[in-house]
């Protein structure tokens, strides 16, 4: 019989038991779930799920220096085919929610948005029908055959050193990002994923990080969501602007009230943004809201334009 490595050592516990645990309690969150997707009739099923499979992969991301590129990335890959096909979904619930709230009464325009609806039951449709296929069950089993092998031993690092090097390379990601204007959506997308790559790093470690650096974590959330509200508002901008069942004339009423909208959520996230010194150049500094300085929004939940 093989003996399992140690989980500790006496500077601290091995990065493989912090992923495992964390790997587990993220999968049982996707495990609950599953079926309100499957059932419907909630709101929120396919948003929940998203977000952890998000944090599956983005933990599988983190774990690559452990359980080696290879195998970390053929998990992340089978979990990465059912996301993107939820995104789709995602992006036109929040498509729906957007335009929700556009004054338009136009008959042509609420005509455009019930074939909108109609599309987004179709997508609903067709995610249910890759999970009852057994695609996520698959990439979860995977998952758990990941962390149930052994660990390289030369791979096994303190969990305290995976954490801080996700941290400050996080960081260095939103600090290179910052300064995007407000008017670059596409700048802004790449600032919102770099926040929210902080702030799962800091939520998903925080277990093996200073009370400082795991406290990176509210600050990234919020400025995520700020900037995810602007992104919303740029891709029905573009889906509208792309529409093929609109007249010029409805056509640029719903763009004028977008344009309000986007301008009032921009005013939004920059009242909110604290201007500030750069952050911090050691990990170890403290990590304030205000030392998380960072700019402008951007695109998409997945990064990709909704059809017309």
């Amino acid at each position: 019989m093989v003996a399992s490595p140690p989980t500790t050592s006496a500077r601290g516990p091995h990065a493989s038991s912090l992923l495992a645990r964390k790997f587990r309690a993220v999968d049982a969150e996707l495990a609950s779930a599953i079926p309100r997707v499957l059932n419907g009739g909630d709101d929120e099923a396919i948003h929940d799920m998203r977000v952890a499979i998000r944090r599956l992969r983005t933990l599988l991301k983190l774990a690559r220096p452990v359980y080696g590129r290879f195998h970390a990335d053929a998990v992340r890959a089978a979990f990465t085919a059912v996301h993107r096909a939820t995104g789709t979904l995602r992006d036109e619930e929040v498509l729906e929610e957007t335009l929700d709230e556009v004054v338009c009464n136009a008959p042509i325009f609420s005509t455009w948005k019930t074939r909108r609806q109609a599309r987004e039951r179709s997508l609903r449709r067709a995610v249910v029908a890759r999970l009852r296929a057994g695609e996520l069950t698959r990439a979860r089993h995977l998952l758990r055959a990941l962390i149930t092998l052994p660990v390289r031993p030369t791979h096994d690092r303190l969990a305290t050193k995976l954490a801080r090097r996700a941290i400050d390379r996080a960081r260095r990601g939103v600090e290179e990002r910052r300064d995007a204007p407000t008017d670059d959506s596409v700048a802004l997308h790449d600032l919102r994923i770099a926040y929210k790559e902080l702030r799962y790093a800091a939520e998903l470690l925080g277990d093996a990080l200073p009370a400082d650096l795991a406290a990176m974590s509210e600050p990234a959330s919020k400025f995520q969501k700020r900037l995810g509200e602007i992104h919303d508002a740029d891709m029905a901008i573009v889906t509208v602007k792309r529409a093929r069942g609109l007249d010029e004339v409805t056509r640029g009423r719903v763009l004028a009230s977008l344009g309000g909208l986007r301008t009032k959520r921009v005013a939004k996230y920059l009242n909110e943004m604290v201007p500030s010194a750069s952050a911090p150049e050691a990990p170890e500094a403290p990590a304030s809201e205000t030392q998380l300085r960072i700019s402008p929004p951007a695109p998409s939940r997945s990064g990709r334009f909704p059809a017309s």
